[in-house]
């Protein structure tokens, strides 16, 4: 069984009470596969409990928007948190899947724009795959778009995989942190769905 963390959207409720929550969609992308999905919140002050458990990876979910954007108090703790856990994993060298917001997140921390898009909400894009970065077979990916910001930069340590059509980046990769970023939900479903399984259960070295 290999243990991936996972982090989660915050919500603040009617009695003030800070939520966390995990779309149900993710414990069933994984269900094919000997995955426990652990799911994190404030647990990550106990960083030594969360190593304990030897991740195979961990996951920057989708949901929120980053504080700079949208200055609520929910999007600034999560931001707080994020960055914790992003820290730790780089330096325990552990895989990382960033998608949507953790892929905004991921472009923040390492110093790049985020810009307002258009057009892609609930929405479906064909990618265009470099596969000289990428060294993947495949060529095309079809996928669903539920954000309303992008990345439009890179660090140096990134590479381009695929960009939309209106440039915004979709997908990208480091490989000196091993940071694999999809702008898309691969747990919701995809016109390309196979592939993408694939290259997330590569990526977390899963077979």
């Amino acid at each position: 069984m290999h243990n991936i963390l996972i982090t989660q959207k915050i919500f603040i409720d009617k009695h003030n009470q800070i939520n966390w929550s995990l779309e149900d969609n993710w414990f069933k992308f994984f269900s094919q596969k000997k995955v426990n999905l652990i799911p994190i919140n404030s647990n990550i002050n106990n960083k030594k409990k969360l190593l304990a458990f030897k991740p195979k990876g961990l996951i920057l979910s989708g949901g929120n928007d980053l504080y700079n954007i949208v200055k609520l108090k929910e999007n600034l703790i999560r931001d707080n948190h994020e960055k914790e856990i992003l820290k730790l994993t780089i330096k325990n060298k552990i895989p990382i899947l960033a998608v949507c917001r953790g892929f905004q997140f991921v472009a923040k921390f390492f110093k790049c724009k985020i810009f307002k898009t258009a057009n892609h909400v609930r929405s479906t894009h064909t990618l265009k795959i470099n596969n000289k970065v990428f060294g993947s077979k495949v060529k095309i990916l079809k996928v669903n778009s539920y954000h309303n910001y992008a990345v439009s930069q890179l660090p140096e340590h990134f590479n381009l995989i695929a960009r939309c059509s209106d440039n915004s980046i979709e997908i990208a990769k480091s490989n000196k942190y091993n940071i694999l970023n999809f702008m898309f939900h691969p747990e919701r479903r995809n016109i390309s769905q196979k592939e993408i399984n694939k290259i997330v259960f590569s990526h977390f070295k899963i077979r």
